[in-house]
């Protein structure tokens, strides 16, 4: 190596093997490769809190997905090159600890990526609870009839004013998502000014407004404590009638026991990606209400878009070691908001 040369960054991938294969396609290693001197993979299955430090050892970096282990101050201890932990996946609260930011170690995540798989499901599940879709299946299935006259006096989502509460990368997409249909937008997010919401095209509300005047509800706020039940008896009650509710984001935000009470009334519709407790409970009310859709977690992206994620934390690695700023950080601050 010449005197000036400057030594590739090592990598160590943190994944289990389903992950690194759905993950890690060949274009993408090659891409790291093309960058990275030296690759470390996890041993198969979900790697040990306790054998963290000791695949990621003097690593500069470290990519990480659903199911990786935290990094704690005792693992940075013992980590002490690691300057840059990138995310191929959503939310990187499980993933690192406060010490990490402390530390100066710069975190990237590939939420974004995520976000237009989500508002695509959103645009779904809007769509099955306003045309009544999985009622009509389940009556010509289980029932063996034509449907039922009760689910045929559909809705469309054409023009209607839809609310989103929060405003992050998934809400923004959503709303992107929803002009072709005409909608008009109305959104509640405490960290956004209403220049921003201009330009993106949506209407900032107080929360009981969007509430009482929107006939799709859609929520996609910041799983923080202080938005834990944001969404209860009080808010549900605020619901016109008819009003088709959408959870894509956590069931922290929704109180389910005052949710399922307010869809035994029948007055209301809700379609829940997520629940609280997750999986949701057997014997759980909400599996046998005719006026919800449940799906298990599954609106981020399919498998075969997934390697999208490890694509953007390679492209940001690579920016990260040429000096080139990032497209994807998160600092402590933008974490605190962050849905």
């Amino acid at each position: 190596m010449g005197q000036m040369e400057k030594a590739k960054p090592k990598v160590a991938i943190i994944m289990n093997g389903e992950m690194y294969g759905q993950l890690m396609t060949p274009p993408v290693a090659r891409a790291l490769a093309a960058f990275a001197a030296s690759v470390r993979q996890a041993p198969e299955g979900n790697l040990p809190q306790g054998e963290l430090a000791a695949v990621v050892g003097d690593c500069d970096a470290a990519m990480t997905t659903w199911g990786s282990p935290q990094f704690t101050a005792e693992v940075l201890e013992r980590t002490p090159n690691l300057r840059i932990i990138a995310h191929a996946a959503g939310s990187i609260r499980p993933i690192v600890a406060p010490e990490v930011f402390e530390r100066g170690i710069v975190v990237t995540s590939a939420a974004p990526i995520i976000a237009c798989y989500v508002a695509e499901m959103c645009v779904g599940l809007s769509i099955m609870l306003l045309r009544n879709i999985a009622n009509h299946d389940r009556a010509m299935r289980a029932e063996r009839t034509w449907g039922s006259l009760a689910h045929k006096p559909a809705e469309s989502l054409f023009d209607l004013r839809v609310g989103l509460v929060g405003l992050g990368a998934v809400g923004r997409w959503f709303a992107r998502l929803l002009k072709p249909f005409g909608c008009e937008v109305w959104a509640h997010d405490p960290y956004l000014n209403p220049a921003r919401a201009a330009e993106l095209g949506v209407k900032l509300v107080a929360l009981d407004d969007l509430l009482r005047s929107c006939h799709v509800v859609s929520l996609h706020a910041a799983n923080i404590p202080e938005n834990r039940h944001m969404i209860g008896a009080r808010e549900l009650a605020l619901l016109p009638d008819g009003c088709c509710l959408i959870n894509t984001a956590r069931g922290a935000l929704l109180d389910h026991q005052a949710l399922i009470a307010e869809l035994k009334t029948g007055r209301i519709k809700a379609a829940l990606d997520v629940t609280e407790p997750e999986p949701l409970a057997a014997e759980s009310d909400l599996r046998d209400l005719p006026n919800t859709v449940l799906t298990p977690h599954v609106a981020g992206p399919t498998s075969a878009g997934r390697w999208h994620m490890a694509e953007a934390m390679v492209e940001e690695l690579r920016r990260f070691f040429a000096g080139e700023p990032l497209l994807y950080q998160v600092t402590k601050e933008r974490l605190a908001t962050m849905a």
